[in-house]
């Protein structure tokens, strides 16, 4: 099953300069390599630039300045772009061993340069015809270990940080994952090639190419009904080609867990001509050639082509504008300018979270706070109607506009908790082991836990009465009967959740995000099987959004001994934080931008984050941030 489509059954859950080989050049070594083949001539040569620099500089200068006229503001000075200065690759040396030449092409593999040219030249011809660097990407740390096997073969082994698919999606493996490839050799003109490897083989990247080479960008599809792009996170070589891979990436359809829960208004039947994506770099302008049936449909389905398009390759550096083309000239929709530069002239645009103040709670009152402030400061200027809550109930969740509470039972877990408009009710027999509600902007309340069949998610119509509501299953079928659900966490698009399955039998843990399936009524009917994500972690206790491609949880690795708050980038790498003594929550205002980040402790202690350590913001038996 592919990695994207959702968590293995098992479980239950997915140009630079050319070189004549045998010559490398670094930036320093092209500028002095003349005067090193002479060191007198190189003697002389810095005399005379030590005498004759200091007065190029002053004529230079002299003759930018004006000598007359009134002093006007200049325009902003700015540096110029850094290059990277990288070591580039060099071919097959002569009379080179297999195990030279194998070590040299995982060497080569790390520059990119005319389509890996340079790695080519180490293999046979019709291998190198044949090889497909970006079938799969595989990235290491530390060097290759190589074993001679016999005569022709080599053995390269490898500690594995992750795996790229061709598609894109990332794949972390734990510390200690290995990979052994066999590399086969033979011999042409005398000199040895690499004439097989595995038939997944793609290319091998250590950790620092791997960074050089790749970054991650998000493919966005569409909700129809409320007008919000939702992205899918990928990897793709930075570069010139980078418009045209997102632009190819984006004519795909809509990945497999987002089946059901987002749209795509590109057909099909539609393709790249030239399978190109050039970029005018006068005016950053990116021209998307389209060819197919579908480019006539509806205006509704043209400027969510648009909004797609626009906004995913505006993420390419230098690109400020789409030229969306079909049949050799600019499609014309009314209403939008093309080349289009404003997404939300589409009617389309990024879901976001709005975060009024904080809830600081201290026993049975809450407080509203500055959720932002890193010392959680009283927020004088909000005064919204607040309940007074019972030390029985806890794991508090309000909706975004703060008007109405649940929480669950502390000791049970077996009894919802529901305040609204100073009227409050309880709900039993829901289920049992029922986790921290949540609050979506679709007029659902959310929570999870096991029923007397096994696992489930239901949600509350919050437009229904409080004495009258109901709690409806959702379609699952993917849970199995030995899990249960510890966390569920709706996103601020409202089509996407996060959602942590532990498996009662062995205790393994997975966390997954999981598309909202909702009818022409915008009610939510099922979950799709959830892209799995974290997978080195073993262990989640408690997680939720930090912006709409991160998540912040407790949780612990194999070499844990202890919780310790992480940073999951979906779709990416986990990112480890300093430890918090006795951390039990974590708490985040979600944003964009500059996402503020909270952990509670068993002592009562409230850590906020001041620069890239934790301070004891408050103290304080919880905190509530609103719609999250």
């Amino acid at each position: 099953m592919s990695r994207r489509a959702g968590m293995s059954r098992r479980a239950g859950m997915s140009r630079g300069a050319r070189l004549v080989p045998g010559t490398t050049v670094s930036a320093a070594a092209a500028t002095g390599r003349a005067d090193q083949a002479s060191p007198r001539g190189g003697a002389v040569r810095a005399r005379l630039l030590a005498g004759i620099l200091p007065l190029l500089l002053l004529l230079s200068a002299c003759a930018g300045l004006p000598t007359g006229g009134p002093i006007e503001r200049g325009l902003p000075v700015r540096g110029a772009p850094v290059q990277e200065v990288r070591a580039l690759p060099v071919g097959p040396e002569e009379d080179a061993s297999p195990e030279q030449i194998v070590a040299s092409f995982l060497r080569a593999s790390g520059s990119f340069a005319d389509d890996h040219e340079v790695a080519r030249s180490f293999l046979t011809g019709d291998l190198a015809r044949q090889w497909r660097p970006t079938n799969q990407v595989l990235v290491y740390d530390g060097e290759p270990r190589l074993t001679v096997v016999d005569g022709a073969t080599v053995e390269a082994e490898v500690n594995v940080r992750g795996t790229v698919d061709e598609e894109g999606y990332l794949v972390e493996e734990p510390r200690g994952t290995t990979r052994t490839d066999r590399f086969t050799m033979e011999q042409v003109g005398g000199q040895w090639r690499i004439s097989g490897f595995p038939e997944d083989y793609g290319v091998w990247l250590s950790e620092i190419s791997f960074e050089q080479q790749y970054d991650s960008y998000s493919i966005h599809y569409i909700t129809p009904d409320t007008g919000l792009l939702v992205p899918d996170v990928r990897w793709f070589p930075r570069g010139d080609g980078l418009p045209t891979s997102l632009a190819s990436a984006q004519i795909g359809p809509v990945p497999d867990y987002l089946a059901g829960a987002a749209a795509t208004g590109i057909s099909e039947d539609l393709h790249l001509v030239a399978s190109a994506v050039p970029v005018d770099p006068a005016t950053g302008t990116a021209t998307v050639e389209l060819r197919g049936l579908s480019l006539g449909g509806s205006e509704t389905q043209q400027k969510e082509l648009f909004a797609q398009f626009a906004r995913t390759l505006k993420q390419a550096p230098g690109v400020n504008s789409v030229l969306i083309r079909g049949a050799g000239r600019p499609l014309d929709v009314e209403g939008l300018e093309n080349p289009i530069s404003d997404v939300a002239s589409t009617g389309f645009d990024d879901a976001l979270w709005t975060v009024p103040f904080g809830l600081l709670r201290a026993t049975v009152e809450l407080r509203p706070v500055m959720a932002l402030h890193y010392q959680l400061q009283d927020n004088l200027s909000a005064d919204p109607e607040l309940p007074r809550v019972p030390i029985r109930w806890e794991k508090l969740a309000t909706d975004a506009e703060v008007r109405e509470f649940a929480g669950v039972a502390a000791v049970s877990a077996d009894t919802l908790w529901r305040w609204r408009k100073g009227t409050d009710t309880v709900m039993e027999g829901i289920g049992q082991e029922l986790t921290a509600p949540t609050f979506d902007r679709s007029g659902g309340l959310w929570v999870a836990g096991r029923s007397t069949t096994g696992p489930r998610v239901w949600v509350i119509a919050r437009s229904e009465p409080l004495s009258r509501a109901v709690a409806r299953p959702l379609e699952t079928p993917w849970l199995e009967p030995n899990q249960r659900v510890t966390e569920f966490r709706v996103a601020a698009d409202d089509r996407r959740a996060v959602i942590v399955v532990e498996d009662m039998d062995t205790d393994e843990v997975q966390i997954g995000i999981t598309g909202i399936v909702r009818d022409k009524d915008g009610r939510a009917t099922a979950l799709t099987e959830p892209y799995q994500i974290g997978q080195t972690l073993t262990s989640v206790t408690s997680v939720v959004w930090s912006s709409q491609t991160e998540l912040f949880l407790l949780g612990r690795q194999a070499q844990d001994t202890t919780d310790r708050p992480f940073i999951v980038h979906i779709g990416g790498w986990l990112e480890p934080l300093r430890l918090v003594s006795e951390a039990t929550d974590v708490r985040a205002v979600p944003s964009d931008t500059s996402s503020a980040l909270i952990v509670l402790s068993e002592q009562g202690r409230i850590y906020t984050q001041d620069r890239n350590d934790w301070g004891i913001g408050r103290n304080g038996d919880d905190v509530i941030i609103p719609g999250t």
